[in-house]
């Protein structure tokens, strides 16, 4: 029965999709990215406090792609005898199972507990738009997550994702909980520039019932080996419900290897 699952997955899902990350060259296997996030913050918080996240994938065959990726967060504040703190978060590894025939990739991972309880995971969890959450404390998570993709036109491409996680505690007192992603990307591509335009979203489906949803645009340099970004972007749950613009930005560099 496993045996024919795994196999039904592999037909069921074109080229890898780059697992977690939304913010590299779309659609290109076999790549090192490297992001840098500042997210909105306090006052008290200083400048450059925020996320950076090291992505690595490798196509194992032309239906299996391997994805790992390290976060690492900084705190710093403006407040005079506030320490400030650095975290590495909870690593992830992942898989890609694609078919060269039908649009589709399934991604599976998982994310091992090492980041801390401390200021640098809270501020690296309000900069990981898109992903898995990377800085729960204590927390061991398991998603699955099915891409599809289209062309529009000539030069632009659409993507779609959505799945489950689950997340379980090394704290036994801390209840486990089921987390809905989904997200939508346009993507347009010339000869100098990639532009893209992602709504991504997160929800808690345990008790309490929370989202958490942003909307972000995204340049970067289409060079043949190195394509070096920024993105900028806002949270739409302030936005609609409080009428509050909470921007954050971002510097990306993707680099392509093994390309064909």
């Amino acid at each position: 029965m496993r045996t024919c699952l795994a196999v039904a997955l592999l037909c069921l899902c074109v080229a890898p999709a780059s697992a977690q990350t939304l913010w590299s060259r779309p659609y290109q296997p076999n790549q090192i990215a490297l992001e840098a996030i500042v997210p909105d913050a306090d006052d008290d918080v200083a400048p450059l406090s925020g996320a950076s996240f090291f992505t690595w994938t490798v196509s194992l065959s032309d239906n299996v792609e391997l994805a790992t990726e390290l976060p690492f967060a900084r705190y710093a504040s403006n407040t005079s005898g506030v320490n400030s703190s650095t975290a590495i978060g909870n690593p992830f590894v992942g898989l890609g199972l694609s078919s060269t025939r039908i649009p589709f990739l399934f991604e599976i991972g998982v994310r091992v507990p090492t980041a801390p309880a401390n200021n640098a995971s809270v501020i690296g969890g309000t900069a990981d738009m898109g992903r898995v959450p990377a800085f729960g404390s204590d927390e061991v998570s398991i998603t699955g997550l099915l891409n599809w993709r289209t062309e529009i036109g000539r030069f632009s491409t659409a993507r779609f994702r959505a799945g489950l996680g689950y997340a379980s505690y090394t704290t036994p007192s801390i209840p486990r909980d089921w987390r809905a992603h989904y997200d939508a990307q346009l993507w347009r591509e010339t000869d100098r520039f990639i532009t893209g335009l992602t709504l991504t979203g997160r929800a808690l489906l345990t008790t309490p019932a929370t989202t958490q949803h942003h909307a972000v645009l995204s340049v970067m340099g289409n060079w043949n080996w190195v394509q070096p970004g920024l993105l900028v972007g806002t949270s739409l749950n302030d936005l609609v419900q409080n009428s509050e613009f909470v921007p954050f930005g971002g510097l990306t560099l993707s680099i392509s290897y093994m390309r064909p």
